[in-house]
């Protein structure tokens, strides 16, 4: 079963997806609390306090909590699986609904006031020379937000009518993706959710009793590298990669 977010009791919103944590908690149109920290692969150490911090602030118990949601992707593979793994330990004990964010489409509709009615395009790194992407027009997606390598996604972009605006992190970890003629890229604040953007779209979303799926676009970097983790620790590779989910 599924619903809208209706109550004036808080929402937790939680975003792991880069290397910036966010952690907002507020009702629709009010934040009330929100932290911002950066740390890259540590979000393991600081979410957990982090959403804490929120909920004393506020003098709150997680079972005061309309709903918890959290951006589910596409993103750094250990980020998000935090992020839910954090969302679902909270929810479970309280029975509190639970609902996925689409981190693209919050970058865009922040953005879509800078656009007016020009087409958008968002880009967030990827690592191993790949970028996730995603365009949308009048606040629409074009289509679904896909994995590509760089040349792949400047080819896209490319092919696009003059005029686009382009953001993101993938943007600025690939600094070629910002010399495309026609193009004009928004500023780097925009890079991250601000947190009336990820509180809008956690009041705006659906929420369930069932957690809600990770978007997994690429294999983890341990999937990658399991050859050489494996034998650095004695296990037969073979062995360690029937333990490991495949997410193609």
């Amino acid at each position: 079963m599924t619903s809208s977010a209706t109550s004036s009791s808080p929402y937790l919103a939680l975003n792991c997806a880069e290397e910036r944590i966010q952690v907002v908690l507020g009702a629709s149109g009010q934040v009330m609390f929100s932290e911002e920290i950066l740390c890259p692969g540590q979000s393991i150490r600081h979410l957990p306090t982090a959403i804490d911090r929120a909920l004393r602030v506020r003098a709150l118990d997680v079972k005061d909590l309309a709903g918890i949601a959290c951006v589910r992707g596409p993103g750094s593979f250990t980020g998000l699986r935090i992020a839910h793994a954090a969302m679902h330990g909270l929810s479970r004990p309280h029975a509190i609904p639970m609902a996925g964010l689409e981190y693209l489409e919050i970058l865009a509709a922040q953005a879509t006031p800078f656009v007016q009615d020009r087409e958008l395009w968002a880009l967030t790194y990827a690592r191993k020379g790949q970028v996730y992407i995603q365009g949308f027009a009048a606040g629409a997606a074009l289509g679904p937000v896909r994995p590509l390598p760089v040349a792949a996604a400047r080819a896209v972009l490319e092919n696009r009518p003059a005029g686009i605006f382009v953001l993101g992190s993938g943007l600025h970890k690939n600094p070629d993706l910002l010399t495309l003629p026609g193009s004009t890229a928004l500023p780097q604040t925009l890079d991250t959710p601000t947190p009336a953007a990820l509180l809008a779209a956690a009041c705006a979303a659906a929420y369930s009793g069932l957690p809600p799926q990770p978007l997994y676009l690429r294999k983890s970097d341990a999937e990658d590298n399991l050859e050489a983790i494996a034998t650095s620790r004695g296990i037969d590779a073979n062995e360690a990669r029937r333990h490991i989910p495949d997410f193609e």
